[in-house]
């Protein structure tokens, strides 16, 4: 599996969402992402090859994504995990050459670049002049887990967010509860089952007490049930 892969079965289905909701959970992915009107969205561009005049690319510049909307163009970078692997070389001249498209097609509107995944901190930065906003995959997974939390049917929309949990449940990005945020006395943990668990490995490879899948913990019974049984 690649970014490209993990692109496609996220954004790529994403962007069949109404223009607002995609934009609620793609802002709420990022790091200090303000809100913005971009206007209605005109077209989503999968690996462009774009015109690489100023940058340091010969031939295309490739960006993962680039969304047309009435109001900006938005690069968004893919990287394959969250710890690392974005640069601003690469920021730069994929800003350069959407600029380029713009004087090519004799437009002009402000850019801005998400990138998502890779990032080794999460401040806002700027390239080639444009900002550049900071997402993480879990931050998406879990702005598309509230936003399915917030719908009671099972329409369209229901059944895309759906798909997006379920794509990244099998890429191995899962929606985890820290022990800490857990409503205090709804999941009392029996330390006999944790033990269990532990021993067993259930869910996860080496398990260290801090972290527990949401859907397992939901099977267990807190410890005022284990002790009228």
């Amino acid at each position: 599996m690649d970014e490209d892969f993990k692109t496609s079965s996220s954004i790529g289905l994403l962007q069949y969402l109404p223009d607002d909701i995609f934009w609620e959970i793609l802002r709420n992915s990022c790091n200090d992402l303000p809100s913005m009107d971009f206007g209605k969205i005109i077209s989503f561009n999968f690996w462009e090859h774009t015109d690489p005049t100023g940058t340091t690319n010969t031939n295309f510049v490739e960006p993962d994504v680039w969304i047309e909307t009435e109001g900006y163009d938005i690069i968004i970078e893919a990287k394959i995990g969250d710890a690392s692997g974005q640069y601003p070389t690469q920021w730069e001249n994929e800003i350069l050459s959407i600029k380029n498209e713009q004087n090519n097609n004799d437009y002009e509107k402000p850019i801005l670049l998400i990138a998502m995944g890779g990032n080794e901190n999460m401040q806002p930065g700027i390239a080639a002049g444009c900002p550049v906003y900071k997402a993480s995959w879990y931050n998406l997974l879990n702005a598309i887990v509230n936003e399915r939390n917030t719908k009671d049917e099972n329409g369209c929309v229901c059944r895309i967010l759906d798909d997006v949990i379920e794509m990244f449940a099998r890429q191995g990005v899962l929606k985890i509860e820290w022990m800490n945020t857990l409503p205090e006395r709804q999941y009392t943990i029996n330390k006999c089952a944790l033990n269990i668990w532990e021993n067993h490995k259930i869910g996860f490879y080496a398990i260290h007490n801090e972290i527990i899948n949401e859907k397992i913990i939901l099977q267990w019974q807190p410890i005022s049930q284990w002790k009228n049984n």
